[in-house]
C-alpha cells in the first residue's frame, strides 16, 4: 500500500503538480492501493483533475491540516508536530496488518519528517518513507532559531539526521539532487530524483502559435523577486518603448501583496494581487510564443520551476537564466530556446526574436520542447520511479 500526505497546503496549492506525482506512483504501482490523505478542499482539487480520476487505484482520505502558521515550514512548531504525527499514525492504521508500505510526504515540514522517521524505526521494516522536497528545500540556508533545541529540529538538522534505511528525499531535478549533496553531504546516499510531471489535462487545449508580430513574451507564475520580476519589468518598460506594438509582455500570473500595480502598467493584461482564475490564466499562457525565465540563482539551485513545466507542457520555447535545472534541459533536448549567461544576454536574446523573428527555427524549437514534454508525462516517469523504488526500496511494494 501506498499513503501519500498532504499535510501542509489546502486548496489549489500545489495541487496539479501533486496530482501528476500521484499519477505517475499510481500508474508505477498499479497493483498497490493508494490512499491520498489531505484537506477537504485540496482533496476537491485533485478530484477535478479527472486524469488522476481515472486510476481506479487512487482513493482519499480528508484530514485536518495545523490551522497555524501555513506557509511557514520554516518554523520547528510542537504543535504541528503532534497533529502532523496523530496524523501519520492514524493512516498507519488503515493498513492491514504485516502488509508493508511506503508513505510518502508530498510535502513535508522538519517536524513531519521527524514524526515519520519515528514511525519508521518502529514499523522495524514494515514501512518505507519518501519525503518530497520542494521550493522549502531553500530553508536549509535561510533563518535557524538561536534555541539549539529548535535548531536540532529545523530542516538542515532533519536532513543530515541518521535514519533507517527504506528511508528517502525525492527532489525535482537532478541539478537539485547535485546542488542539496554538496550543501549537506550526509544526505547524498538517501536523495532520489522524480521530474516534476506535466498536467495532461490541459493536452487537448492547446494550439499552435504562429511566430507573426506582436510577439508575445510572458512571465508565468507569482510576480516575485525569485523569479526575476524586477527584470521582466525593466525589459518591458525598454522594448515597449523601442519597439511599441511589434512586442507585447503578459503577466501569466498575478502580483504579490503589497506589489505597486501601477509598476505593471505596461503589461497586456491586467494585474492584480487577487487569484487568477485558471480559465484566465490558460488563456494567457496559451497566447504566448515565448515564456521569460529571469530565475534567480539563490532560490532556484534548491527548487524547481513550476513555470517551466508550464512553458514544457504548453510548449513554449523559453528565454531562461543560466542554472542547473534549465542547462540540463537545454543539453539533453537541444534547441528550446535561448539560455542566457545575464541580463544582457537575456535582452539580446529578445531583441532577436522581436526584430528578425525566425518561425523556421521557432517551429525546430516547438518540436524540441515536445520531446521535453513527452519526457515528463506520468507514464513515462512512472518508469523511472519503478527504478527509482527497486533500487532503493527493494521488496517494499508488489511489482
Amino acid at each position: 500500500m501506498i499513503l501519500v500526505f498532504e499535510m501542509t497546503w489546502p486548496g489549489l496549492v500545489h495541487a496539479p503538480g501533486n496530482s501528476a506525482t500521484i499519477q505517475t506512483i499510481a500508474q508505477a504501482y498499479p497493483r498497490e492501493a493508494v490512499r491520498v490523505f489531505a484537506d477537504a478542499s485540496h482533496i476537491a482539487a485533485l478530484r477535478g483533475d479527472a486524469a488522476l480520476a481515472a486510476h481506479a487505484n487512487v482513493a482519499f482520505q480528508p484530514i485536518e491540516l495545523y490551522p497555524h502558521l501555513f506557509g511557514k515550514t520554516q518554523i520547528v512548531s510542537w504543535g504541528r508536530f503532534r497533529q502532523e504525527l496523530t496524523t501519520l499514525r492514524r493512516g498507519l492504521a488503515t493498513v492491514p496488518e504485516h502488509e508493508r508500505c511506503l508513505v510518502m510526504l508530498i510535502s513535508a515540514t522538519p517536524t513531519a519528517i521527524l514524526a515519520a522517521r519515528w514511525l519508521a524505526r518502529l514499523g522495524r521494516g514494515r514501512i518505507g518513507v519518501q519525503v518530497g522536497l520542494h521550493g522549502n528545500l531553500n530553508d536549509i540556508n535561510g533563518w535557524r532559531h538561536r534555541n539549539p533545541l529548535l535548531r536540532a529540529f529545523d530542516l538542515r538538522s532533519a536532513l543530515a539526521a541518521r535514519y533507517p534505511p527504506m528511508f528517502g528525499f525525492l527532489v525535482l531535478e537532478e541539478g537539485i539532487r547535485l546542488a542539496l549533496s554538496r550543501a549537506i553531504p550526509a544526505v547524498a546516499d538517501r536523495v532520489q530524483v522524480l521530474p516534476l510531471p506535466i498536467n495532461t489535462t490541459e493536452l487537448p487545449r492547446q494550439h499552435a502559435v504562429p511566430l507573426v508580430p506582436p510577439v508575445r513574451i510572458g512571465l508565468v507564475g507569482q510576480a516575485t523577486r525569485a523569479k526575476g520580476i524586477d527584470l521582466f519589468l525593466d525589459i518591458a518598460r525598454d522594448f515597449k518603448a523601442r519597439h511599441g506594438s511589434r512586442v507585447e509582455f503578459v503577466l501569466v500570473g498575478t502580483a504579490t501583496v503589497g506589489s505597486d500595480l501601477s509598476a505593471f502598467a505596461m503589461l497586456e493584461e491586467p494585474v492584480t494581487i487577487d487569484a487568477l482564475p485558471r480559465e484566465d490564466y490558460l488563456a494567457r499562457l496559451a497566447g504566448l510564443h515565448y515564456v521569460l525565465l529571469p530565475l534567480q540563482e539563490r532560490y532556484y539551485r534548491l527548487s524547481a520551476s513550476g513555470a517551466l513545466i508550464d512553458a514544457i507542457t504548453w510548449l513554449k520555447p523559453v528565454i531562461a537564466t543560466r542554472l542547473p535545472i534549465t542547462e540540463a534541459l537545454f543539453q539533453r533536448f537541444g534547441d528550446i530556446g535561448d539560455l542566457c549567461d545575464d541580463a544582457a544576454s537575456m535582452r539580446a536574446a529578445l531583441e532577436a526574436v522581436v526584430t528578425v523573428p525566425d518561425p523556421a527555427r521557432y517551429q525546430r524549437q516547438a518540436e524540441a520542447m515536445r520531446a521535453l514534454r513527452n519526457s515528463r508525462a506520468p507514464a513515462t516517469l512512472a518508469k523511472e520511479y519503478r527504478t527509482v523504488m527497486q533500487r532503493d526500496f527493494a521488496g517494499l511494494l508488489r511489482d
